[in-house]
């Protein structure tokens, strides 16, 4: 009991101690911002921030402090101007400017600062030819660190000991930027409008000269709203026009964009480095980004992954992989943008699978609909990009042909485009082709040019859906036909051209001939439908030619030779109303003449016959001899 009694005082008195302490330090803190003086820290930032941009810095005179939950100050009106035009529109304008500073480092009258927050700010950007900019200057803190980093990495990289004097300054690094309801508006031509990033949302943290910086942004861009995350290695190096690593991101609707590599942005710079690529619709991307190339109406969805080396006014994609409407091919490309010439784009591209048109309308501005064709078209794309494509694909579609080990090549150049494929396999033969569309000249309009050597032709008109008393077999196709206008704005009475088709061994389904010279001799009139009950005509060979010209084809040559009986056909198809206006006639071949002979001693006088109806149902009338 004794000692408890003893302890007591000391207890209530490390208590009293205790207390009277606590109690220094709340009117310590109550009272240290009465020791910090508004006008002292509002020109401390006021030079701070002059002194590390190098240019004269304004700040309105009204500060607004607060020191919970951390010390800040306010500032509206604020100015950087360019300290090479005194006179010249500021570079960055702001609304305010709200700080975060040390509060004993401000008690001691040297206030230090971290963050900043910039409302309302506008940044204006001026980009001369040799790299330059209007932010450029000769002092300050950032100049003098870009001068010392530029210096130590020159040396670095020359294997060459340090300059004396080259140190960084530790007040280059800008620190934490929070931005809010931004705008930075730039201009390469002077003679060309300014381009705008409004309603910019974000931060750019770099917080030691040494240290990454970290740029955290959102933005709307020409209607659309952008984000932007990018980590750059070395600020100071890059500012310098030297090389430094970059990863950056672009998201946005018509386009995300992605790339890890190095950057150098000197006049003759380059970024070397992993692209990736991936758009809904080329033909929003393009427009969104103020090309003038004029992409195809149709084109859709692309996506792209490479390895990029780029420089100057060229770049080059290794590794290629690409996606163009489903169609997914592999390669190489080169790309050039010359200054004063369409930009070009050359390469080979392998595919497993093609869908020929879908991936010529990403290069022609086809119509959406057969509503939208008129005889006259916008061909502005044939002047606005150049095009020099190898292909390749295990398995190629062209409307409802399929073929296999596709060779091919597209091309744009001086006006004219051209698809061609240099050998194919189809149907059991080969195809070569070309799709050829030239805007001027004798040469203006468009030409189709088809070559099928040993082809199934049954297998192919089953393909193409095609009816009707077809002679099927195993032979060549010739066909060229020509349009004074481009392909998607041709209608087939705009055609001219021939078609020539030789078969051998080969049967006409749905066609009895014992029948049909049966119902000639007993009906004036009886459909094709009304001969197909017994066996179909088979014949040793087929030779057709065809002339093409005023919306209709002129069968020149139509012979079905059989083993004893041919069938000679010629007369005029007017496609365009889909009738039909041949004659035919039906006599012995040259083996059933000679066959026949020693045993008739009058031979039977040729059937001949009318046809008329429309295709594939045509109608059938005999001709009295």
């Amino acid at each position: 009991m004794n000692e408890l009694i003893r302890r007591w005082p000391l207890r209530r008195t490390a208590s009293l101690i205790a207390l009277a302490m606590a109690l220094a330090l709340i009117a310590i803190a109550v009272s240290l911002p009465l020791a910090v003086s508004s006008d002292l820290v509002r020109d401390r930032l006021e030079r701070d921030i002059g002194a590390w941009a190098g240019h004269p810095v304004s700040l309105g005179n009204a500060p607004s402090m607060s020191f919970w939950p951390l010390p800040t100050i306010k500032l509206d009106n604020v100015e950087i101007s360019p300290s090479s035009f005194a006179d010249g529109d500021p570079i960055m304008r702001a609304d305010s400017i709200v700080a975060n500073f040390n509060l004993f480092s401000a008690i001691l009258g040297a206030p230090s600062f971290s963050e900043f927050k910039l409302v309302r700010p506008t940044f204006s950007l001026e980009i001369y030819p040799d790299g330059t900019s209007n932010w450029a200057s000769l002092d300050g803190e950032l100049s003098r660190g870009i001068k010392s980093a530029v210096a130590l990495d020159v040396a670095a990289q020359s294997g060459q000991p340090a300059p004396e004097g080259a140190s960084v300054p530790a007040s280059a690094a800008l620190g934490t930027v929070e931005i809010e309801d931004g705008t930075v508006q730039w201009i390469r031509d002077p003679g060309a409008p300014a381009e705008k990033l409004t309603a910019v949302n974000g931060t750019v943290s770099w917080t030691s000269p040494t240290a990454a910086a970290r740029v955290n942004l959102s933005a709307i861009i020409r209607g659309e709203q952008v984000a932007i995350t990018t980590t750059i290695g070395s600020p100071l190096l890059l500012l310098g026009q030297r090389a430094t690593s970059l990863e950056a991101t672009l998201a946005s609707a018509p386009l995300n964009l992605s790339f890890n590599g190095t950057l150098n942005l000197a006049p003759e710079g380059y970024f070397n480095g992993s692209l990736k690529l991936k758009s809904p619709s080329v033909r929003r991307a393009l427009e969104w980004s103020g090309t003038e190339i004029k992409p195809g109406d149709a084109l859709g969805a692309l996506e792209m992954t490479a390895d990029i080396s780029a420089g100057g006014l060229a770049a080059k994609l290794d590794n290629l992989t690409i996606m163009i409407d489903q169609n997914r091919g592999t390669g190489v490309l080169d790309v050039e943008l010359p200054a004063e010439a369409p930009p070009t784009v050359g390469g080979t591209l392998a595919f497993n699978t093609l869908d020929i048109t879908s991936f010529l309308k990403a290069f022609t501005p086809l119509p959406k609909a057969g509503d939208d064709i008129a005889s006259t078209i916008d061909t502005r794309f044939l002047r606005e990009i150049g095009l020099d494509l190898r292909l390749s694909a295990q398995t190629a579609r062209f409307g409802p042909v399929v073929m296999s080990n596709l060779a091919a090549a597209a091309r744009v150049e001086e006006g004219r485009a051209m698809f061609d494929i240099g050998d194919a396999t189809a149907y059991g033969g080969n195809l070569t082709g070309r799709i050829a569309i030239s805007e001027k000249g004798v040469d203006g309009g468009a030409k189709l040019r088809i070559s099928a050597r040993n082809t199934d032709f049954g297998k192919l008109f089953d393909a193409m859906d095609m009816t009707g008393p077809l002679p099927r077999g195993i032979g060549t196709l010739d066909l060229e036909v020509a349009s004074p206008y481009p392909t998607w704005a041709t209608s087939l009475a705009d055609l001219t051209g021939k078609i020539k088709l030789t078969l051998g061994k080969g049967v006409t389904p749905g066609f009895d001939l014992a029948r049909f010279k049966q119902l000639a001799r007993t009906e004036r009139f009886f459909g094709i439908a009304d001969t197909a009950t017994g066996s179909p005509f088979t014949f040793n060979a087929a030779e057709f030619e065809v002339d093409i010209a005023g919306g209709q084809a002129e069968l020149t040559r139509g012979d079905l030779i059989g083993t004893t009986e041919t069938i000679t056909l010629s007369g005029v198809v007017p496609y365009s109303r889909g009738s039909l206006a041949i004659a035919g006639v039906i006599g012995r071949s040259k083996r059933g003449e000679a066959e026949a002979a020693p045993a008739v001693t009058q031979a039977e006088p040729p059937l001949r016959f009318f046809v008329g109806g429309s295709w594939p149902q045509p109608v059938f009338s005999p001709v009295a001899n």
